[in-house]
């Protein structure tokens, strides 16, 4: 990964929940424009995966905080 996407990652990772899920929005909207072999069905299935489970996480912890 170069290094400008490592900043991006890091600067993603520094918004807020509601910010990253616009970003995210905005992201796969624009990776209609990607050419259709950019990335395959398995990898796709792994990123929604992932990115589904660190909602899960966030909200989980969100539940937990707001229980204290």
């Amino acid at each position: 990964m170069s290094e400008a996407a490592t900043q991006l990652l890091n600067t993603f990772s520094s918004l807020s929940a509601s910010e990253q899920h616009e970003v995210l929005i905005a992201l796969l909207r624009s990776s209609g424009q990607l050419s259709p072999s950019t990335l395959n069905d398995d990898q796709l299935v792994a990123i929604a995966e992932e990115v589904f489970l660190s909602l899960e996480v966030e909200e989980f912890h969100g539940d937990k905080n707001r229980k204290r």
